[in-house]
């Protein structure tokens, strides 16, 4: 027996320092999670204000919608007689003539051309070069 050396026990741990690169990894995966709690905060709002201003929209289109039946409603000629009437404003009789300057009246156009334009042509030459996308039903 040898009592001067003692052996050494491999299962006791002498040495128990924290290792840097697990206190990095660690600090990395907290910093990770704290970013994606911020995040999903972040779009929890974003979804909130979105809602909120579709809410808005549908009242704003609701009452649009309510203003232009009532436009219409109003517009009709029996409601616009009797006002018609307080303003001093009469119907045109219909032998009544209206003369309207030339400059109001829409210019006449020159008859087109049934021969093909070069923009025409070159539009033709782009489709058979160049295959378009079509959208397909059921694919």
């Amino acid at each position: 027996m040898n009592r001067g050396t003692r052996s050494h026990q491999s299962w006791r741990v002498t040495d128990a320092r924290i290792r840097p690169e697990v206190v990095v990894a660690a600090a990395m995966l907290v910093a990770g999670l704290l970013v994606e709690v911020w995040q999903n905060a972040r779009m929890a709002e974003l979804c909130l204000a979105l809602d909120h201003t579709r809410r808005e929209l549908k009242a704003e289109q609701a009452r649009l919608q309510f203003a232009q039946a009532d436009l219409e409603h109003g517009g009709t000629r029996a409601a616009l007689e009797p006002l018609a009437a307080s303003l001093g404003l009469a119907p045109a009789a219909e032998d009544h003539v209206v003369i309207l300057p030339a400059d109001y009246l829409p210019r006449p156009t020159a008859p087109r051309s049934t021969e093909p334009t070069a923009l025409a042509l070159l539009d033709r030459v782009s489709r058979t070069l160049v295959s378009e996308a079509t959208a397909r039903a059921g694919h």
